[in-house]
């Protein structure tokens, strides 16, 4: 099985964004956290976006605990955290949020990129277009 690819970008200043492309799978995932956090921990952003409106998400919601544990350190000192998602991801976006909530950080899903700019309180073009280009 081939590894997901990855797209991250700042979509606006304090603003880290990364886009899922592909299948995900439990292993990748933790190594791409690890990758997350070493990012968050080096810059002071107050929101993260992960998109899965190209992603074929497959994390159990244990994975899913565990992989947000593994963040929970970086991911506690952002104001916001966004998912984007696609009609296939919905579910998976919508789980990911709330377990994110439950663990005490505003964390929302949304269709489009104008809502989660309006969300994230920034102005930014919709990184998703460079992703797939």
């Amino acid at each position: 099985m081939s590894e997901p690819t990855i797209f991250a970008c700042d979509a606006a200043p304090g603003c880290r964004y990364a886009a899922v492309l592909g299948r995900t799978t439990f292993e990748a995932s933790m190594r791409n956290a690890k990758r997350l956090a070493d990012r968050l921990s080096g810059a002071p952003y107050s929101s993260l976006v992960i998109d899965y409106r190209g992603a074929e998400p497959s994390l159990t919601p244990e994975q899913y605990a565990a992989f947000f544990n593994s963040l929970m350190p970086q991911l506690s000192k952002l104001d916001r955290i966004a998912y984007v998602y696609a009609p296939g991801t919905v579910l998976r976006a919508a789980h990911a949020t709330r377990q994110l909530s439950d663990m005490g950080i505003n964390a929302r899903a949304f269709a489009s990129w104008d809502e989660t700019a309006e969300f994230l309180d920034i102005e930014a073009d919709d990184p998703f277009v460079q992703a797939v280009s």
